[in-house]
């Protein structure tokens, strides 16, 4: 990602941000996610993942859904994921519309946060417009832990941080060996992980409650 960017120069970058822009979407990724011992949002495909939606429709089929049935993560020969599907009408109507919104409110939202004139990142984020925070923040977290199909999660770093198994089909949790279901044993079905149970770090713990509120849900102590 940092070979991307380019040395010097607002209006040097790729096809969609400028340098400038992209310094700053890398930059706040990192502080809705931040890293320490493992990735942030910047290094977790926050960059790729917002680039591979706004130019969705520079593909044919557009990249929205990933086909399928399976990824060739569980035993399939190939890759069905990377095969995006054809939308129908009404589908493709919305989505050109939601693309190019997502578009604007970006490239609107990073000119008023370059207005602002702060240096310090996470300062930045905290006085950043409600509407381009909540934006910012959707668009990161579906980076770091959607299918990396869609250009987020690099080497499934945002499963692995998470300890999600990610997608296990075709080959499942159990295999048929005649009699009964030989279990796996990374992932058993009538126990524990071995992983399991694992207390949640107060920063794992703190991203939680952001999505459940994002996501318009309720916390409890």
């Amino acid at each position: 990602m940092l070979a991307k960017l380019p040395a010097c120069g607002d209006n040097a970058g790729d096809r969609v941000f400028t340098s400038a822009e992209l310094t700053m979407l890398y930059d706040l990724a990192n502080v809705i996610i931040p890293p320490d011992d493992t990735p942030g949002g910047a290094e977790l495909g926050a960059i790729a993942f917002i680039e591979a939606l706004v130019t969705a429709y520079d593909h044919d089929p557009p990249m929205i859904y990933a086909g399928g049935p399976f990824s060739d993560r569980a035993g399939a020969s190939d890759d069905g994921f990377a095969n995006f599907i054809e939308l129908d009408r009404v589908s493709d109507a919305a989505w050109r519309l939601d693309t190019a919104s997502i578009k604007q409110q970006l490239v609107a939202g990073l000119a008023a946060a370059r207005a602002l004139g702060i240096s310090d990142p996470a300062k930045l984020y905290d006085a950043l417009d409600a509407d381009f925070q909540a934006l910012l923040f959707e668009l990161v977290t579906e980076a770091a832990w959607a299918a990396p199909e869609y250009g987020g999660n690099p080497n499934l770093a945002g499963w692995a941080m998470i300890h999600f198994e990610g997608d296990s089909l075709p080959m499942g949790y159990s295999q048929w060996n005649g009699s009964g279901y030989d279990e796996r044993g990374d992932a058993p079905m009538s126990t524990p992980n071995p992983s399991d149970p694992e207390p949640l770090t107060d920063d794992v713990r703190q991203v939680i409650m952001e999505v459940v509120a994002v996501l318009g849900g309720q916390t409890f102590p």
